[in-house]
């Protein structure tokens, strides 16, 4: 079932009540004069997209292509053709084949390709679709008296984008959808071969300011609508990156060389619960996301000096490290 959570008149935080472990939120716009626009509006059950284009649908825009967020995009395709798809360029062509995502996200290179295309074609039952509208990040449109500013935040993925949702005559109070800036328990995720940590430290602090010096009422992809300003909750995404640095320096050692066996699947990001059912292409998807985050940190202290690599991917802490 799903639940229409209000955040202002006519726009709605929409997820469903369902205990599938793979599914986000999306935002329903109420537009009565040319048709509802919807953003991720995803992870539902079939039947559950079928009562969302009950009424007509304008526009459908993708905040960027991760799998929770886009594999069930092709109802939309196909219970209704005219309705406009938009999605981030160059994440628009992951829609429409999905090999350049495999390709660009590093399952490939990394030899579980196969593994992903069959966790999203056999298990999710993704399907590519045939017609996507790609748009710069950043691009504003209007529909009515609707105002939907597009804001790049990459890192995350490469085009991963927010939303501010605003309404021309100033009347109504501004939201601003973050996507997967990160606002869960787990804090910024950048799992993929393309994401990188620096953008994702960037686009936090572009979003904090977005949001300290205007009035906005906040809700992401994985997390609740928040109403009151809360001024520590980027700075607290930035503390949560960098308690993972340090937690990967505790486990590392100076005199014995550890490597990723050592810090994969220990607790640094997918908890022993979570990755406890987690069996066959699931799992191996899993060790794959957690080997790309610890190495983007890893990364990051051998440039600080705080590592050094003792042989392929063996490191030491470097003790004479004076930075």
């Amino acid at each position: 079932m799903l639940i229409y959570e209000k955040v202002i008149d006519g726009i709605f935080l929409v997820y469903s009540d369902s205990q599938f472990w793979f599914k986000c939120n999306g935002i329903l716009i109420k537009n009565k004069n040319s048709g509802n626009i919807l953003i991720d509006c995803n992870c539902f059950y079939k039947n559950e997209i079928k009562e969302l284009i009950n009424d007509k649908i304008e526009a459908y825009f993708v905040s960027h292509v991760h799998l929770d967020h886009v594999y069930n995009l092709h109802f939309y395709e196909e219970f209704d053709p005219k309705i406009k798809i938009y999605c981030p360029i160059p994440e628009n062509n992951y829609l429409r084949d999905f090999n350049n995502f495999v390709e660009d996200n590093g399952t490939f290179d990394y030899g579980i390709g196969d593994n992903f295309k069959k966790f999203a074609f056999d298990e999710l039952k993704f399907k590519e679709l045939k017609y996507v509208i790609g748009f710069n990040s950043g691009t504003e449109f209007k529909f009515n008296n609707l105002i939907l500013k597009t804001i790049p935040i990459p890192g995350h993925s490469p085009a991963h984008t927010a939303f501010s949702i605003e309404d021309s005559s100033g009347n109504k109070k501004k939201i601003l959808f973050v996507a997967d800036i990160g606002l869960t328990k787990m804090g910024p995720w950048y799992g993929f071969k393309y994401s990188n940590l620096n953008n994702v430290r960037d686009s936090i602090k572009k979003i904090e300011k977005i949001y300290l010096n205007d009035d906005y009422i906040i809700t992401s992809g994985h997390g609740p609508v928040i109403f009151e300003k809360q001024s520590n909750i980027f700075r607290d995404l930035l503390r949560k990156m960098d308690e993972s640095e340090n937690k990967i320096l505790n486990m590392l050692d100076p005199d014995t060389p550890k490597g990723l066996d050592d810090l994969i699947f220990k607790g640094l990001f997918f908890s022993e619960n979570y990755i406890k059912p987690m069996k066959g292409d699931r799992e191996n998807i899993l060790y794959f996301f957690e080997n790309n985050m610890i190495l983007s940190h890893i990364k990051e202290l051998m440039e600080k000096k705080k590592l050094i690599e003792v042989s392929k991917n063996q490191w030491i802490i470097n003790n004479n490290n004076s930075i």
